[in-house]
C-alpha cells in the first residue's frame, strides 16, 4: 500500500512542485505577464523559490547540476512539501532525454546505503524521478556535505552526478510546512 500510495504521489502531488519550474533546466524563470515575480534566496548552492505572495503552492528549493567541462544544465533537483504528504519532504529529479529507463537512479549521501527509485515519466523538456524523503534520509542530507545521483546512459554507462549538499539545512528549515 505504500508503494501504491508512493507512485500516486509522484503522478499528482509532484506536479505542484514543477509548477515554479516550468522549463526544468532554466536558469532564470521569468514570470508570465502578470506583474507577480516570484521571490528567491539562495542558501549556498541552494536556491529557494517561493511564489508570487497570495497565490497558492510553498516554496520550494532546488540546485542546477551544469557539466562542468561545458557549463550545459545536466539536472535539477527540486526538494519540497507536497500537501499529500502531511509535512514529509519529496526530492525531484529533472534529468535530460536519454537516459536509460529500467535500471532507474540511485541517490546515495555520504557512502551510505543508496535509495533506489524508478522513473515517473519523460516529456520534450526531459525526464523526471521523485523520492519522498525518509527521515533517515533527510538526516543525512541535512548532516552531509554531498550526495551522488547515479544513472545510466542510452549506452548502459553508468554517470555519477554529484549535489552539494551546502545550504540544503538552511534551505530546508526556510521551505519546512
Amino acid at each position: 500500500m505504500s508503494n501504491r500510495f508512493a507512485r500516486c504521489f509522484c503522478l499528482t502531488a509532484l506536479l505542484s512542485l514543477l509548477a515554479l519550474a516550468p522549463n526544468a533546466f532554466a536558469q532564470q524563470a521569468s514570470p508570465g505577464g502578470s506583474g507577480a515575480e516570484v521571490s528567491t534566496e539562495q542558501f549556498q548552492s541552494w536556491e529557494v523559490v517561493c511564489p508570487p505572495q497570495g497565490s497558492q503552492g510553498a516554496c520550494t528549493m532546488n540546485q542546477l547540476i551544469t557539466n562542468p567541462q561545458d557549463g550545459q544544465p545536466l539536472m535539477r533537483v527540486i526538494v519540497g512539501y507536497p500537501p499529500e504528504l502531511e509535512g514529509r519532504p519529496a526530492m525531484t529529479f529533472l534529468v535530460p532525454l536519454g537516459v536509460r529507463l529500467p535500471p532507474g537512479l540511485q541517490l546515495s549521501v555520504g557512502g551510505g546505503e543508496p535509495a533506489q527509485f524508478p522513473y515517473q515519466v519523460c516529456l520534450e523538456q526531459g525526464c523526471r524521478a521523485d523520492l519522498p524523503l525518509e527521515p533517515s534520509l533527510l538526516q543525512a542530507l541535512r548532516s552531509g556535505s554531498s550526495a551522488t545521483l547515479s544513472l545510466f546512459g542510452p549506452r548502459g554507462n553508468r554517470m555519477d552526478l554529484n549535489i552539494s549538499l551546502m545550504g540544503f539545512t538552511d534551505a530546508n528549515t526556510r521551505i519546512a510546512p
